[in-house]
């Protein structure tokens, strides 16, 4: 039971690599904002579905409904939608590979600021295995874009120096604080069975959105909701693959430090690349492998934590 969270976030993971992978078709068809509003709309209800399931076995009931919990359920939900809508305008920006590079440094983010304004506790070989995936990360991150890449118009500093890093450090804290905020709102449901807590926190928080962003795509793009039945099918398997990877994230986040299961969720990187390798037929560089070895031995790591 000590390490069930490090099962459950490597299973979030690979669903949400497998998300990732089906949204990328799915944004050929729908705008970027239809494509991540769907995961959430169609995916709420079967969170509901697994709630029952978990009321059902847990016996459970309601949660109360504290002023703490849904505090820190609306903020993390909110800068989860914030830091998705960043990191969708970051792929349009010049200079995007930095860019996408420093997104990975929420790990640290998460790490320093739930240590100091959190409930987050970790010791020296947590920060050693916390450094072990983002350099396999990182490793990985370099690998499949291309030195080259990064430099950019002329060198890695004059990369750095750009709107694509501005709006990633950005996109970073948000995501941090949406890790660290949805981890107290499970905390503030305690005492309660992990199932329990995990389950209420991903519905509290996904229904938040659903209606908030759900507004937002009325006002702007309503040709959304027009647009998600002729794409049913990819629709209802993003909405899946996403309510399966949300349940595992909540759940980690009831068991464990926002930072470990987040760090172990790094994992996520090893399964896109084995899906670019297997199933769009990229070709794997040998820094990514190098990547793939380390993030695997920082997730094992977790296990002497």
């Amino acid at each position: 039971m000590d390490h069930l969270w490090i099962v459950i976030s490597v299973l979030a993971a690979l669903m949400q690599a497998v998300r990732t992978a089906a949204q990328k078709t799915l944004n050929q068809r729908m705008s970027n904002l239809g494509t991540t509003y769907v995961r959430s709309l169609v995916g709420l209800p079967i969170m509901l579905v697994y709630l029952a399931g978990v009321l059902a076995f847990t016996g459970g009931g309601l949660p109360p409904l504290s002023w703490p919990f849904l505090i820190y359920t609306f903020l993390g939900a909110g800068a989860q939608v914030l830091a998705t809508m960043l990191l969708i305008h970051l792929f349009r920006l010049k200079n995007f590979a930095v860019g996408s590079m420093l997104v990975k440094v929420d790990l640290v983010m998460t790490a320093l600021i739930g240590m100091v304004a959190f409930s987050e506790t970790i010791p020296p070989v947590g920060w050693l295995a916390l450094s072990v995936v983002l350099a396999g990360v990182l490793a990985m991150s370099v690998g499949k874009i291309g030195v080259g890449r990064i430099k950019g118009d002329g060198s890695v500093l004059a990369s750095l120096n750009s709107e694509a890093t501005r709006v990633a450090l950005a996109c970073a804290l948000l995501f941090a604080f949406s890790y660290l905020f949805l981890r107290e709102a499970t905390i503030a449901l305690n005492p309660g069975n992990f199932l329990w807590r995990g389950a209420w926190t991903v519905v509290v928080a996904t229904a938040m959105q659903v209606v908030v962003v759900g507004a937002w795509v009325l006002w702007k793009e309503p040709r959304v909701f027009a647009e998600i039945w002729p794409n049913g099918g990819i629709v209802a398997f993003i909405g899946l693959t996403s309510a399966l990877g949300s349940i595992g994230w909540f759940t980690g986040f009831a068991l464990q430090n926002a930072s470990y299961v987040r760090a172990v969720g790094q994992i996520e990187a090893v399964f896109t690349v084995a899906i670019s390798v297997l199933y769009f037929r990229e070709r794997i560089t040998r820094l990514e492998l190098a990547g793939i070895t380390l993030t695997v031995i920082g997730v094992l790591m977790f296990r002497l934590v």
